[in-house]
């Protein structure tokens, strides 16, 4: 009985795949000569504009009580002629560079060390050379707890690759003051309406430039703050000195001395903090030393020989 059966089973199953190989029924063949529907392609469609949907209410959210973008950076690295601001930026190290218990990979700890030691801005770099995923948000809040003190909080820069508004918007919403747009990046038409969207997120936008034509391009659209950079230091030289009265210059370009070329700003980022670890001081001390122009009254730079007398001149810890 049983071989009986799984002969029956054997024959049945053939059967089933003899139908298989020799092709579709006639009803199942005649569905397949129909038109493809158009269900997919629609769907595909509608996830689309729910994906931009959702950005949009994403950018809606983050969007600040609607007010005038404030200027806080432009208005912080004005500066008497001859003098420069500082715009500290941290940098990432090896896990084991500590300064006597402190990290320097701590976006809080070097948010404050930028203020006491006297910058008068703070940069947040994204991509590789960001500190931690949070630390644009980590920073503005450390800057937020000086509030009514004396140094107050510093304005603080989104130091982005922008290229949508998402990101203004994500920057608004984690307490950034102004943010760069890279105008190779995103052309005029692009630098333009992501200018536009800064200003409603009550961002200040500074425009990111490296020769002549971008720079008279920025200002043709209105800029007002620019960050000269990935050009060599004599060509932002001559980029500076051709701008306007009212527009600042932010210099993020590694200088062995940068007073006397016209700057309004210099970012201080990688080699502050490799001064602090070759001299194991911290980050507030390099600061003072470099406004004193080279001077180490202030701090506990004065304690360390590398940093005495009048050798190091502003800017020239900055190479």
């Amino acid at each position: 009985m049983a071989r009986c059966f799984l002969l029956t089973a054997f024959a049945l199953a053939g059967a089933a795949s003899y139908q298989t190989l020799r092709g579709p029924g006639p009803r199942v063949a005649e569905g397949l000569r129909r038109p493809a529907p158009l269900l997919r392609v629609e769907q595909h469609e509608s996830a689309e504009e729910d994906d931009d949907a959702e950005l949009a209410r994403m950018a809606g959210d983050f969007a600040p009580p609607s007010a005038a973008v404030k200027d806080k950076l432009h208005k912080a690295i004005k500066k008497p002629k001859g003098s420069m601001a500082l715009i500290g930026e941290g940098s990432p190290q090896l896990s084991s560079a500590t300064l006597g218990g402190f990290d320097l990979n701590d976006p809080a700890y070097l948010s404050e060390q930028f203020r006491i030691g006297g910058c008068s801005g703070v940069s947040v770099r994204s991509g590789e050379r960001q500190l931690a995923a949070d630390a644009l948000r980590r920073t503005s809040e450390e800057q937020q707890v000086a509030q009514g003190e004396f140094p107050g909080p510093l304005p603080v820069l989104a130091h982005l690759d922008v290229v949508d508004e998402v990101q203004l918007a994500q920057a608004a919403a984690d307490g950034a003051s102004a943010a760069t747009l890279s105008l190779q990046l995103n052309g005029a038409e692009g630098t333009k309406a992501l200018m536009e969207a800064a200003a409603g997120y009550g961002l200040e936008s500074a425009v990111r430039v490296a020769n002549a034509e971008e720079v008279a391009t920025a200002l043709s659209l209105g800029a007002k703050l620019l960050c000269i950079g990935d050009c060599s230091l004599p060509q932002a030289g001559e980029l500076v000195a051709e701008l306007p009265k009212d527009v600042r210059s932010i210099c993020d370009v590694r200088v062995r001395d940068a007073r006397d070329l016209g700057f309004d700003a210099l970012i201080v980022s990688d080699a502050l903090i490799e001064v602090c670890i070759r001299d194991r001081v911290p980050p507030d001390a390099v600061i003072k030393a470099m406004l004193a122009k080279g001077s180490v009254k202030y701090g506990l730079g004065m304690q360390k020989g590398r940093l005495e007398g009048a050798k190091e001149q502003l800017g020239s810890l900055a190479m």
